[in-house]
């Protein structure tokens, strides 16, 4: 896909950041969420990266809006505005999700994890295929446990955090918090200008070129790591060191990922290992691309292949493909 050029006009012109809606998930427990593009469209379950939250989804509002898509996404327990939730765990994902979509009065609806947010499709494939139109993942992290090497290759900023990841919340709550401050900066400006040198060249040009998704990103960060005490967060990361409980083989609902072969965050050789393992999966690899890079300038084919989803089962599919 050499020297391909995207449009990035959908960035411009975004919808304001919202207050929340929230859904109780029961008596003291809260699920803060918001929705984008058409509210009137076909529905699509947006799962945000991390550290980030709900508000991660407002770059796809036009595109959604163009597809006639219904783009909701949701903090995670323990996420942004979303109640805590001790000893969470993957599997617990899917249900969450189904009721949540009844308390919408939603039936079947498309998923889209970007980043932080790919395992959280997987799960959905793997218990709740009957429910879901189709299935996208952009920039996708993988199951580290699934790995032979590990967390060996991701960007050094998330391999500092693995020894470190069970030191008391406190430590964690101020490091984002001076994080959170530092994001309001400049990203041409130390020391946010040292750390854009480990990304890929694509990257830094897309996030020094254009101030929205900036804005963007660092909005949805700040929100979803200075509501808590820094449990939520690392609970959050402690999600992709488990194992899996499904049998990946056998896994046949459709999932198409989406990386880049420049990715610093999220090395595609980490993909292509994971993404051989699932039956239904299919691997579109955009070679110059980095991490936000890709996410952004694959968002538009993205979209398309949910929106495109839904005919096959309208038309008589029950959408589960994994039987």
């Amino acid at each position: 896909m050499s020297n391909t050029v995207y449009s990035l006009e959908f960035l411009r012109n975004l919808p304001p950041e919202e207050e929340p809606r929230f859904w109780e998930i029961s008596p003291g427990r809260r699920l803060a969420w918001n929705e984008y593009g058409d509210p009137n469209g076909l529905p699509v379950m947006y799962y945000h990266g991390w550290p980030s939250s709900r508000l991660q989804a407002r770059w796809a509002h036009h595109l959604a809006l163009e597809r006639g898509l219904r783009i909701v996404a949701m903090d995670r327990p323990g996420m942004g505005r979303s109640t805590f939730e001790a000893g969470r765990k993957l599997d617990s994902w899917p249900e969450l999700m189904e009721r949540f979509a009844d308390s919408l009065q939603i039936g079947k609806f498309g998923q889209l994890g970007v980043s932080g947010g790919g395992p959280y499709v997987l799960a959905c494939a793997a218990r709740i295929p009957a429910r879901l139109t189709g299935s996208a993942v952009l920039g996708g992290a993988v199951p580290l446990a699934e790995l032979r090497h590990g967390p060996h290759g991701l960007h050094p900023l998330y391999q500092m955090l693995v020894p470190c990841r069970k030191l008391p919340p406190w430590v964690f709550s101020a490091l984002f918090r001076i994080a959170s401050i530092a994001s309001r900066w400049q990203p041409g400006w130390p020391p946010l200008s040292w750390l854009l040198r480990s990304v890929a060249a694509e990257d830094r040009r897309l996030l020094l070129d254009f101030p929205e998704v900036w804005k963007v990103i660092t909005k949805s960060f700040q929100e979803g790591v200075c509501e808590d005490d820094g449990r939520g967060v690392m609970a959050d990361a402690e999600i992709y060191f488990q194992r899996l409980t499904v049998d990946l083989a056998n896994l046949r609902h459709p999932i198409r990922y989406w990386h880049g072969g420049e990715d610093r965050n999220i090395p595609v050789e980490m993909v292509r290992e994971f993404t051989g393992k699932i039956a239904g999966a299919e691997l579109v690899v955009d070679e110059e691309r980095g991490h936000f890079s890709l996410i952004l300038q694959r968002a538009s084919a993205a979209l398309d292949y949910l929106a495109d989803c839904v005919p096959s089962v309208s038309a008589g599919s029950d959408g589960n493909e994994s039987a």
